[in-house]
């Protein structure tokens, strides 16, 4: 569904990504892992053009789109859930879910799926007149992806969905997006919390520094020596995903060490 081949973007003159190239097929979860500054978001910003690369190749549903604009991305399905959820706090719980919209023609169908939207986040039923400034990081976070849903993604891309949050509330957002997969979603996720992400994923890359270092299932990273060692708190390899490891693991490994 959607393929990166050698893409490279820049700030300036800093060169933030730095010959990426993954691939995600439809109805995947892949997850994309790395330390603070590796350009996992700068990605996500490219692929849904806010950022324009300065080369490579975006193949989504066999077209490239380099050069289309945000808007037309988003009718074609390619929805990106930003990091820090990005609500429009002055708007209600149900005037945000309907900015979910403003890309779509088929209006007609709207109620329907809004319907689906708070079926899936009961508790934004019962916010639905309440100002977005008062709801709890999770219940944000749960309308920054019902927003998202409102959109039709055909590939969803959510950027660290889980940050910030208590444990049994990324517990649940977690379940939600592995809930998502039954709606024939695609799923990128762009996640700090490796374990878990790794856990919910078919497949996961590794950046560091703007590359890609590490590609392989999800099962596989979950058993690497060196991935355990950097990103889910020193699990020994062969048993990386024990109920001991910690709820968010450290990025202090080499490879945050060499993020920045």
């Amino acid at each position: 569904m959607l393929k990166v081949e050698d893409l490279r973007t820049r700030y300036g003159h800093i060169e933030a990504l730095r010959g990426v190239s993954l691939e995600v097929k439809a109805g995947e979860i892949v997850t994309l892992i790395g330390a603070n500054g590796a350009g996992k978001t700068t990605l996500l910003k490219t692929l849904c053009g806010v950022l324009s690369p300065a080369t490579g190749r975006i193949t989504y549903a066999g077209e490239r789109l380099e050069r289309r604009p945000p808007a037309q991305r988003v009718r074609r399905g390619l929805v990106l859930v930003p990091e820090g959820r990005m609500i429009l706090r002055r708007m209600t719980v149900h005037e945000n879910l309907l900015m979910g919209t403003y890309a779509r023609s088929d209006l007609h169908r709207v109620a329907d799926e809004l319907e689906e939207v708070y079926t899936t986040f009961p508790i934004l039923r019962e916010r639905r007149r309440a100002s977005a400034s008062v709801l709890s990081g999770g219940e944000q976070q749960m309308l920054a992806i019902g927003r998202a849903l409102m959109a039709k993604p055909r590939l969803l891309m959510l950027d660290e969905p889980s940050l910030g949050l208590a444990p049994l509330v990324v517990k649940e957002i977690f379940r939600i997006i592995g809930s998502l997969r039954q709606q024939r979603i695609t799923i990128l996720l762009v996640e700090q919390n490796a374990l878990q992400a790794l856990k919910l994923a078919d497949r996961g890359y590794v950046m560091e520094l703007g590359r890609i270092v590490m590609a392989d299932t999800a099962k596989e990273l979950l058993h690497s020596e060196r991935l355990g060692e950097a990103y889910l708190g020193g699990s020994p390899k062969g048993s990386p995903a024990t109920e001991s490891a910690p709820a968010e693991p450290s990025l202090d490994g080499p490879a945050a060490r060499a993020g920045g």
